[in-house]
């Protein structure tokens, strides 16, 4: 891959949180990589140093995933890594997540001997999506967590995604202001492979976004 190739990748922080951050690749003796980001990127106290993390990488026109190590902090703006292994393409839905901002419906039908959960719907919006779940801004906390049926808006498509997921998280960021991460439970292959090719879709454009971001 070559000298400052538009990058996107999600910082481990120490909370077990990710920072999505665009970067500029800078190549090294192999295995090792450093990133260069615009300024106020990230705060080094935030950054959890040995954890690993996923980068997309532009090359040639082509998106190169991969899962290195965080070494250090080299200097203001700049990390060090240490690539691990490419992912694989069965498993780009475990480790590949892009924001993507879309409208998304939860729901929950009670079924009739359910005397403690009622029927109940909400509408919010996505912060990031993967094949394997969706993260998501609700105005009020799910009333429960457990076969949920989601309706996700996919981008450039005709028919929503409509699957059964469960609540992984769930916390209150201020008023009426809530953040959801659902993990799909119960998704079909199409609908997965919808996801996915938004996704990828999304990336190439925040990548191509990122020439001029990081520049």
């Amino acid at each position: 891959m070559a000298d400052n190739a538009p990058t996107i990748v999600d910082l481990p922080g120490i909370h077990d949180e990710t920072i999505r951050c665009n970067a500029l690749f800078v190549k090294k003796e192999l295995p090792c990589l450093e990133l260069v980001f615009p300024p106020r990127s990230w705060d080094a106290a935030d950054l959890k140093i040995g954890a690993d993390c996923n980068l997309a990488v532009d090359h040639n026109g082509l998106t190169v995933n991969l899962i290195a190590r965080l070494d250090s902090v080299v200097r203001d703006r700049r990390l060090s890594f240490t690539a691990r292994e490419p992912v694989a393409p069965e498993a780009l839905r475990d480790y590949f997540r892009v924001a993507i901002a879309t409208a998304i419906e939860a729901s929950y039908i009670a079924g009739p001997k359910e005397t403690k959960i009622d029927t109940w719907k909400m509408t919010g919006t996505t912060l990031d999506l993967s094949g394997s779940g969706v993260l998501a801004i609700f105005s009020e906390k799910p009333p429960s967590s457990h076969r949920i049926q989601l309706v996700i808006t996919v981008p450039e498509e005709s028919m929503p995604i409509v699957c059964l997921a469960n609540v992984v998280r769930s916390y209150r960021i201020r008023k009426n202001r809530f953040q959801v991460a659902f993990h799909f439970e119960n998704i079909t292959s199409k609908a997965r492979d919808m996801i996915m090719a938004c996704c990828m879709q999304e990336q190439r454009r925040q990548l191509r976004e990122n020439v001029h971001t990081a520049a």
